[in-house]
């Protein structure tokens, strides 16, 4: 019996051995990969969905910053860009990064729960295909940006803060920046900036009523707080993926014609959402192609330390800025922009201002005298 015991102890251990053989590897075309096995936990912000892999699990199927990963779950497949903390990602594509403590996967500047079918318990596989093919063309924005202002040109550049310009726009009356609200010495440089430049009111991209005022009473001092007390900041937690949601589109457009006096926006770096509804409000000003690109492009160049024109700036303005751009001519892809075969599409430097135009009328639902109004503030009636 004791002896039986012994071989049934040895076969349940060579069994456990070659299970985890098993889902250490996986055979594709006679060719073994290394791969992780990992369950997604729960959702996170954005729709990320949050995995239990480990940074070692990464190290152990030989992945570094910049890979191309392949994920697999049921009939789903599809390459996701291994980034370091949101850098780097081409719009539209997936991604995997590490954040808030937690690998997560997701889609950049879409919606992840509409893209995918993977849910929390689903087990999902990962193996390195390769590196990203933009990678090496953009070593710059890969790899991130600095939180110190001596890295910085001016203070100006180190808090992404700005007019708008281009065509007709009305000099200085409408600015854009990285967050005064928030952790660290960008905000507090950023608040001052605004009591510098004589900001009279805000739209804050990233964070609702409730959070803006757990700020605002905890910074009492700071100027964006003394112009939250007398109501003139609006908050509103828009979602990134702008072309997904039509409806909050709605809401800042009629939100800014509300505003008044010097007016400037905000989201967590001011890149992104901003970036979005800053472009938005410069096209419908008359401002071309390139002026909407060269501005959201800016803010790449102060961030990243790509240098303007340069290949990399090419690169990134294309994966990154073109794409954005070209789902408000083609509003048809907006439901599924991850689907688009994205080498094949090519690029047409459009006027901004009748795309735009079309795009809120037709696609988000503004009425044209709202439209009007818009541009009239936006140039003085030009």
């Amino acid at each position: 019996m004791e002896r039986n015991q012994k071989i049934m102890v040895a076969i349940v251990a060579i069994a456990v051995v070659v299970v985890a053989a098993c889902l250490a590897v996986y055979v594709n075309n006679g060719n073994e990969k290394a791969v992780i096995t990992s369950t997604v936990t729960e959702i996170g912000s954005y729709e990320n969905l949050y995995l239990d892999a480990t940074s070692d699990d990464f190290k152990g199927i030989g992945a570094t910053i910049g890979d191309d990963i392949r994920v697999e779950c049921g009939d789903e497949s599809f390459t996701a860009i291994l980034c370091y903390q949101f850098n780097g990602i081409p719009s539209y594509e997936a991604f995997i990064t590490f954040t808030e403590g937690k690998w997560c996967l997701g889609y950049f500047n879409c919606y992840t729960l509409d893209s995918t079918d993977i849910d929390v318990g689903d087990v999902v596989t990962l193996s390195r295909e390769g590196r990203n093919p933009y990678v090496d063309k953009m070593p710059n924005y890969i790899n991130g940006y600095s939180e110190l202002i001596d890295d910085y040109d001016s203070i100006e550049d180190f808090c992404n803060f700005r007019s708008l310009s281009g065509g007709n726009m009305i000099s200085d009356c409408v600015y854009r920046s990285a967050s005064p609200w928030s952790s660290g010495a960008r905000a507090t440089y950023t608040d001052d900036l605004y009591e510098t430049y004589g900001i009279e009111y805000v739209m804050c991209l990233n964070m609702d009523d409730e959070k803006a005022k757990r700020f605002a009473d905890g910074f009492p001092d700071a100027y964006v707080s003394k112009l939250y007390k007398e109501g003139k900041v609006l908050c509103k937690e828009l979602h990134p993926s702008t072309h997904s949601y039509p409806e909050e589109c709605k809401f800042f457009i009629e939100s800014f014609l509300e505003s008044e006096g010097k007016v400037a926006i905000f989201c967590a770096m001011g890149k992104d959402r901003t970036g979005v509804y800053s472009g938005i409000l410069e096209g419908l000003a008359g401002a071309t192609y390139d002026e909407v690109r060269d501005d959201f492009m800016l803010t790449i160049c102060n961030f990243y330390g790509v240098e303007q024109y340069s290949e990399e700036y090419y690169v990134v303005a294309e994966i990154l800025v073109d794409r954005i751009l070209y789902l408000f001519e083609h509003t048809e892809y907006t439901a599924h922009p991850e689907k688009v075969d994205w080498s094949k599409v090519e690029y047409v430097k459009y006027n901004p201002e009748d795309v735009f135009t079309k795009y809120l009328i037709d696609f988000v639902g503004v009425d044209e005298e709202t439209v009007q109004k818009l541009k009239d503030k936006l140039t003085g009636g030009i």
